[in-house]
């Protein structure tokens, strides 16, 4: 039985210097409607959200908590891991932050041709994840990750499922116009035993509302 369903949300910042961030093009609008939807499996949702717009900043009913950087984000995650919980993990947090953020504005140099940052990796959250539900013994809990992917899709979706130990993941293409924001969109979720559904096309809402029923069937079953 689930007790808890963690859904997290949008996308994550990392900051250059006090008014300039590295960030990407996730509204939340996934990871919001999967928060609505989730709740016909327990009313014991928690909502974690980085920068997402403002129409899916808060889900009714829910425990909602805002962060800002991956780091934020993955501690967020950890401070809610119990058993017999579902985790979605819709969010699009940064893959790497800067090495030497600045404490006051950049300025542009007279004559200065471009600009070179550094950038270190930031912790991955579901290997985190991974690792502490099994040093904590959790017996009855589950992760659905997310796969944007421009190209390979299936290939890198299912690299992801296994190295970050998910029950499973739903892949969806991204790019300029397609699968951020307002857009229709599909879902190819594939499963650890190797079984695949096709979802959609559909809107953001329709595609919520058929994944968590899917899962929630699965989850029935076992």
């Amino acid at each position: 039985m689930i007790n808890k369903v963690i859904v997290t949300s949008g996308p994550t910042r990392e900051w250059i210097d006090p008014v300039r961030y590295i960030s990407n093009a996730s509204s939340g609008k996934m990871g919001f409607h999967l928060a609505n939807s989730a709740k016909i499996i327990t009313p014991n949702i928690v909502y974690i959200a980085g920068g997402v717009e403002n129409a899916y900043s808060k889900v009714q009913d829910a425990k909602c908590v805002s962060v800002e950087t991956t780091e934020d984000l993955l501690q967020a995650v950890l401070a809610e891991l119990e058993d017999n919980t579902l985790l979605i993990m819709a969010a699009a947090p940064a893959d790497y932050k800067p090495l030497h953020p600045k404490d006051q504005k950049m300025k542009k140099q007279i004559g200065e041709q471009g600009l070179i940052l550094e950038f270190t990796e930031n912790p991955d959250i579901l290997k985190n994840v991974s690792l502490m539900k099994t040093k904590l013994g959790f017996g009855n809990f589950w992760t659905l990750g997310f796969s944007a992917e421009t190209e390979s899709l299936e290939r890198n979706a299912k690299i992801k499922l296994e190295s970050k130990g998910l029950d499973w993941i739903a892949g969806n293409r991204v790019g300029k116009d397609l699968g951020f924001g307002e857009v229709r969109s599909e879902i190819s979720l594939f499963y650890k035993t190797g079984e695949s559904k096709q979802i959609g096309p559909g809107t953001k809402e329709f595609l919520a509302d058929t994944l968590v029923s899917i899962i929630q069937k699965d989850l029935s079953s076992l």
